[in-house]
């Protein structure tokens, strides 16, 4: 059967699921052509009267009268009862009847109705088929700021947040404005923390437990950075214009004015935990000494001799096993199941890149001090579905091929150690900062982790080290939901300011250093995104916390004709004091692969050049410290060839559609090779990135991902590392 058949029959299978859905008891609801969104609601008044009274009361009926394209998801008049109801009567209110002055629509605060209105709205056009019905849970972005998942159910209907169903569509071009969906109650919003969740879903009762008892829940009601005073911090940015050049520097583009804190927890039921031999918090305590008592031999943390490991009871040492457990599970970035890992879905079709094989994975840091985690969705040897997701999943050989040009054989690439599948059916439970997301085996940093699952060729996304990315619905936004959130420039949705102080993770050393993050798009870059930079730059990020060893270090980058001159440097913390030159500076025009001067200064050939797939040319440009884009991804557009190839010549016969070959369209992608260094996991490592020109406000740069690859990967007798 063809892909096109097949997703025929698929959305057909939707639509005939809808029209079986229970239509709203007001049968008469028409929609006349030329109607605005609000123009349909006022007209269909009788089923929509009290949330027309909200968004009068509100304000935002003006938006949904005026020219633009939103989405409103517009509650029956029964569903609004329901919900005053519920804050009236809400005997975990944390002020009586939750600031209601009646159990009635009058009885709603003005603010209230702004929450309401808001979170019923989106700055965007959002379709049944394409958006709302993803079987394994989408994120939808509202004006609130707060998303909600949206999921097409095993009976046929499309639910938020588990509870909401759709009822009908008007969309299609009906509205001039955009398409609204009729939903049977209020979207249910949670004001409630992750430890609170928690606490309420009692299949967690073993895990809330001992989060309790390790003093995590107060970490786990964080929610904005702050000021010292404890009120939420904003941030400025004094230039929100683009770079120079191509008309953007008349742009002004969205940044960040509040920073919101957020986590993803990983969590057992007390099910998978009772598979383990876990029935208590006993058992679990008794279960960790086991797994961390002897960490010491594999974790290089901080402070390992004045504060050992510790399998006693005092739970709240960040070092007590139980303590450790925990932590291993938190990621600092808050994301749903759909964005742990760059997949396929109906969000980033149009851009999605991989290519030839290369599989959706990442490294996140966790809050066990110094770690992180793999979250992988391997397409080939997966187990089950090919849309599961691993953690810590170890494929022997990994990152590594004993063949030409391919992936590599699957006789190579043995699993030794399945992971931890998340559960896609029972995950993304919200929180009002956060996911919790359940997985279906304890899951451990043990010495299988550093010795195995992260001993590989390491490659991390910007956005992956700047986690508050995540937290602000930045990453792996569209376009369209980045233009939303852009009231200075209604609509411009290509890249995001990113203020200098706004990230753990980065810091500025000069006033003129100008960021921005390329939102998703046809870029010719890992994940489809990456942050730029411009002007005379001058800052430095830190390094992600990898296992204690020698590593070859790697950056990203695209050669440009208005490049500056960088220098590198690396150290091990963020005061300049302590970094050291990495290497020579870097003249990030090299190199132009379009002059021939620059080809031959590198080693680089055209593809018309070499008859060896570049095996010779490789070589010649790892002696000058350059490396070609890995064939695991292309620029969008040009992304023809996904599934995995079998040999060499299916490489080349497809060089379009992948980094490694691709030609044309200007800017190739590169990998730098910065130099070696041993790396401590106990220690943090930051890397500086200084433009050497100065008086040149145009100097343009890309950072789209660093390598981090372990010396005996980079220098394999047997295999070869940087074809993938």
């Amino acid at each position: 059967m063809s892909r096109l058949s097949f997703s025929f029959i698929i959305v057909t299978l939707i639509l005939t699921l809808a029209s079986c859905n229970k239509e709203p008891d007001e049968s008469n609801l028409y929609t006349f052509t030329g109607q605005t969104i609000q123009d349909y609601l006022q007209a269909n008044d009788s089923a929509f009267h009290k949330f027309n009274i909200i968004l009068r009361r509100s304000g935002l009926d003006r938006m949904m009268a005026s020219y633009g394209e939103y989405t409103c998801y517009a509650p029956l008049d029964r569903g609004v009862d329901q919900y005053i109801d519920s804050l009236w009567n809400d005997p975990d209110a944390k002020i009586p009847h939750n600031g209601l002055t009646e159990n009635s629509i009058d009885g709603l605060t003005d603010e209230q109705c702004q929450e309401i209105a808001k979170y019923h709205l989106s700055a965007m056009q959002y379709t049944f088929v394409e958006d709302l019905s993803d079987a394994g849970g989408k994120e939808i972005t509202t004006m609130l700021s707060t998303p909600f998942i949206s999921r097409l159910h095993d009976d046929g209907v499309v639910r938020f947040n588990n509870s909401v169903s759709v009822l009908r569509s008007v969309e299609d071009g009906k509205l001039t404005n955009g398409n609204v969906h009729i939903v049977d109650k209020v979207i249910p919003r949670t004001t409630h923390y992750l430890a609170e969740i928690l606490e309420e879903h009692t299949e967690f009762s073993i895990f809330h437990e001992a989060l309790v008892k390790c003093g995590l829940t107060d970490l786990l009601h964080t929610d904005h950075k702050t000021n010292a005073n404890g009120i939420p911090r904003t941030y400025k940015c004094d230039n929100i214009n683009g770079p120079a050049g191509g008309g953007w520097e008349k742009e002004r583009y969205y940044y960040p004015t509040e920073c919101k804190i957020k986590f993803t927890v990983f969590a057992e039921t007390n099910e998978t935990l009772a598979a383990a031999g876990i029935n208590s918090f006993e058992d679990l305590r008794q279960k960790c000494a086991e797994w961390y008592g002897g960490a010491a031999e594999w974790y290089d943390y901080p402070d390992k001799e004045a504060n050992p490991i510790s399998t006693g009871d005092d739970y709240t040492n960040t070092f007590n096993v139980v303590n450790m457990f925990l932590r291993y599970h938190i990621l600092k970035a808050s994301m749903p199941v759909s964005k742990l890992v760059y997949e396929n879905n109906t969000s980033n079709e149009p851009h999605w890149n991989m290519a030839f094989g290369g599989e959706p994975h990442d490294y996140y840091e966790t809050l066990l001090p110094h770690t992180i985690m793999k979250i992988w969705q391997p397409l080939y040897q997966n187990t089950g579905a090919s849309r599961n997701i691993w953690i810590n999943r170890w494929r022997e050989h990994n990152t590594l091929t004993d063949e030409v040009g391919t992936f590599g054989s699957d006789a190579t690439h043995q699993i030794r150690r399945t992971g931890c599948l998340v559960i896609r059916a029972e995950s993304n439970i919200q929180a009002y900062n956060g996911y919790i997301h359940v997985i279906n085996s304890p899951l451990i940093y043990d010495a299988d982790v550093p010795r195995g699952v992260l001993h590989e060729r390491m490659r991390i996304d910007m956005g992956t080290i700047l986690h508050e990315l995540s937290n602000n619905n930045i990453r792996f936004a569209t376009s369209d939901e980045i233009g939303a959130m852009n009231t200075v420039v209604p609509g411009s949705g290509l890249m995001t300011r990113l203020p200098l102080d706004y990230f753990d993770n980065l810091v500025s050393y000069n006033g003129r250093t100008q960021l921005a993050w390329y939102t998703w798009g046809n870029w010719r870059a890992w994940e489809s995104d990456q942050m730029t930079g411009w002007d005379e730059n001058d800052f430095a990020f830190r390094l992600p916390p990898v296992p204690t060893g020698d590593y070859e270090i790697r950056i990203f980058f695209a050669p440009l004709s208005y490049g500056g001159l960088q220098q590198y440097y690396i150290g091990t913390s963020s005061d300049p004091s302590s970094m050291q030159p990495l290497g020579l500076p870097i003249d990030a025009r090299y190199p132009n692969v379009g002059m021939e001067e620059h080809r031959n200064a590198t080693g680089y050939l055209l593809i018309s050049e070499f008859n060896d797939y570049g095996v010779a040319s490789d070589l010649v440009l790892r002696n000058h410290g350059y490396m070609r884009g890995p064939a695991s991804f292309s620029r969008g557009t040009y992304n023809k060839v996904r599934q995995r190839v079998y040999s060499p010549d299916e490489l080349v016969a497809d060089k379009s559609c992948c980094s490694r070959y691709e030609e044309g369209y200007g800017v190739m992608v590169m990998r730098k090779i910065l130099g070696t260094r041993h790396i401590e996991q106990s220690r943090e490592y930051w890397l500086r990135i200084k433009n050497l020109l100065k008086g040149y406000d145009g100097l343009l740069f890309y950072i789209d991902a660093i390598e981090l690859v372990p010396i005996d990967i980079v220098n394999s007798q047997d295999y070869t590392e940087d074809w993938y």
